[in-house]
C-alpha cells in the first residue's frame, strides 16, 4: 500500500517510458515547473499560445515536449481532449485554461472523453499527523450530489484507492453527528450507504456513517464518545455531502497545516489533472504522479 507521495512518485517512475500528457493552455509557470520535474514520468504535449509558452519553458528548464500552437481557449480545450480521445495521449492536464472551458470539451457528447460513468474529483492528502494517505471526495465536480450520485462518487474513489494498493478501503460518510436525523440529509444518505455496504452491494469496502470528523480521525475520540466504528482512526476515504465540505476542508489543510496534496477527476477516458491555478508546482507534480499510476494500473 502506498502511504506517502514519495511512494506515489516512485511508483509512477517505474514505468518503462514516460506517458504522454496533453496540457490544456500550458502557459503557466507552476505547471511547466511541475512538468520539468516529472520528465521521467510524463512526456508533455503543450497546447496553447506558443509566444507565451516558450519563455516559460526557458525559465523552468523543461527539455522534452511537443508544442501545439493555439490561442483561442475553446480550441485549446478541444485539441487537448482530442489527443486523449484519439489515444495520442494517455493523460489530460489543466493548465491556465478556465475549468469550465476544459470540462465543456471533456463532456462534449460527440468529441469528448466521457465513458458513461459519473465524473468526480478526488483530493489525496498526506499529513504528518496521519499514518497514511487520505482521499477526500468530491470537492471539484458535483455540487450537491444525490444519493445515487454519491454511490457512484464512492465507486470512483474506491477504484482509485486500489491503484494505491488499498484492497479494502475504509470509508467514512461525513456528517457532524453519528445519529440519523431526518433534518440532516447527509446522515440519512450515509446510513443508507452503510446498509448497502453491509449487504455487499458496494463490493470489498468497509463503510461507516454518519460519522463526525473527530471520530473518523481518532480512535480515542470514538472511545470517549462511546462510538464503536470499524473505521474510526483508520479512514482511507472521506465521502462528503457536498462540494463545499471537501473544497473548504482541503484548502484549509493546505494553507494552515504542513500537508502535501494532489487532485484528479476520475470517470473519464483519461484521468484528468485538474487543480486550482494557485496550486504549487509540488501539488501539480503530485497530481501528475497520481494520474500516471491510474493509467499504469488500467494497462495491467
Amino acid at each position: 500500500m502506498l502511504t506517502s507521495f514519495e511512494q506515489v512518485l516512485n511508483k509512477a517512475r517505474e514505468a518503462d517510458h514516460p506517458k504522454k500528457i496533453a496540457v490544456a493552455d500550458a502557459a503557466s509557470t507552476e505547471t511547466l515547473r511541475a512538468l520539468a520535474q516529472a520528465e521521467d514520468i510524463v512526456s508533455p504535449v503543450l497546447v496553447g499560445d506558443k509566444e507565451k509558452i516558450l519563455p516559460i519553458i526557458e525559465e523552468t528548464g523543461l527539455s522534452r515536449y511537443e508544442l501545439v500552437d493555439e490561442k483561442e481557449p475553446s480550441k485549446i480545450a478541444a485539441l487537448s481532449v482530442s489527443l486523449v480521445r484519439r489515444r495520442e495521449a494517455g493523460l489530460l492536464m489543466k493548465g491556465k485554461i478556465p475549468t469550465g472551458v476544459l470540462m465543456k470539451a471533456v463532456l462534449d457528447k460527440e468529441n469528448g472523453i466521457r465513458t458513461g460513468k459519473l465524473l468526480s474529483h478526488i483530493a489525496v492528502v498526506e499529513s504528518p499527523a496521519y499514518h497514511k494517505l487520505m482521499l477526500f471526495t468530491d470537492g471539484g465536480v458535483n455540487i450537491r450530489p444525490t444519493l445515487d450520485e454519491k454511490i457512484n462518487i464512492l465507486k470512483n474513489a474506491v477504484s482509485y484507492a486500489r491503484c494505491l494498493g488499498i484492497e479494502t478501503p475504509k470509508v467514512c460518510g461525513l456528517a457532524v453527528v453519528e445519529t440519523v436525523n431526518p433534518k440532516m440529509e447527509e446522515t440519512m444518505d450515509a446510513a443508507l450507504i452503510s446498509r448497502m455496504a453491509e449487504r455487499g452491494q458496494l463490493g470489498n469496502v468497509i463503510f461507516d456513517g454518519p460519522l463526525a470528523m473527530d471520530i473518523a480521525l481518532s480512535k480515542r475520540a470514538a472511545e470517549i464518545k462511546g462510538v464503536k466504528s470499524p473505521v474510526a482512526g483508520d479512514v482511507d476515504i472521506f465521502l462528503a455531502h457536498d462540494i463545499v465540505v471537501v473544497n473548504a476542508c482541503v484548502k484549509a489543510l493546505i494553507y494552515l497545516s504542513n500537508i502535501k496534496t494532489g487532485g484528479l477527476i476520475l470517470g473519464a477516458q483519461s484521468p484528468i489533472v485538474l487543480l486550482s491555478r494557485s496550486d504549487s508546482a509540488e501539488t501539480k507534480l503530485n497530481s501528475i504522479a497520481l494520474a500516471a499510476i491510474v493509467e499504469a494500473n488500467e494497462r495491467r
